[in-house]
């Protein structure tokens, strides 16, 4: 329980607020998906109280999380992991960005992998999950491209939007290699934590492709 809510319930109505201004009314559709009927402006004020949203320069009537408010926002509550398993998938996932940032063919790359959350704490073991940061970007501002990229994989899409954002889809499901146990996040990591640890950058990278030189190395 969090602020009086089943932790789930907490989890999703942080996630609505994380990284945006909303009044307490937000909350609603949350709050009615498990069947809660405390009204919104006593849940929100509850989860103030307890660190998790604060008001928007002092505004009762606009609320955003804290960085408390932002970690529980994007807690999976799955499976714990042992700390041995966690530094194996660590290991394969710096590998795959390694993998991912070599091949031409792909269009898009990897800027960075920043681990935080309860990894860095050494006396956590077992963990909840093991929590990444991802920066990422594209190589070409060619829509084509992206499409073509698309359109090669074989898939069915349902429409140019879906094309156009394949390669983004594409790269985050290669990283992940379908492990429950990988959080990966493109959220701004200072408003979610002030411990972090970067443990992959192309730019260190000798067998990665290089960027653009007029792209960033993280554009999201």
């Amino acid at each position: 329980m969090f602020a009086g809510l089943p932790a789930a319930a907490a989890r999703d109505v942080l996630k609505l607020y994380s990284g945006r201004d909303c009044s307490a009314s937000f909350a609603e559709t949350a709050l009615a998906r498990h069947g809660i009927e405390t009204p919104p402006s006593d849940v929100i004020a509850a989860l103030a109280a307890a660190g998790f949203l604060e008001a928007v320069d002092g505004d009762q009537d606009w609320w955003t999380t804290t960085i408390s408010g932002n970690a529980l926002g994007m807690a999976s509550f799955g499976k714990p992991i042992t700390r041995k398993t966690a530094d194996r998938l660590l290991a394969e996932l710096i590998q795959r960005a390694r993998d991912y940032n070599a091949n031409p063919a792909k269009p898009m790359y990897v800027g960075s992998l920043t681990v935080f959350g309860s990894y860095l704490d050494d006396t956590v073991d077992p963990l909840g999950d093991l929590d990444v940061g991802l920066s990422y970007a594209s190589r070409s501002r060619d829509p084509a491209v992206h499409r073509a990229y698309a359109r090669a994989s074989g898939r069915r899409f349902s429409g140019y939007i879906d094309e156009l954002f394949y390669p983004e889809r594409d790269l985050v499901l290669t990283l992940r290699n379908r492990s429950a146990a990988i959080s990966l996040t493109t959220e701004d990591l200072a408003r979610i934590t002030d411990r972090t640890r970067v443990v992959y950058s192309i730019e260190t990278d000798p067998g990665a492709i290089p960027p653009p030189a007029a792209a960033p190395a993280a554009e999201r």
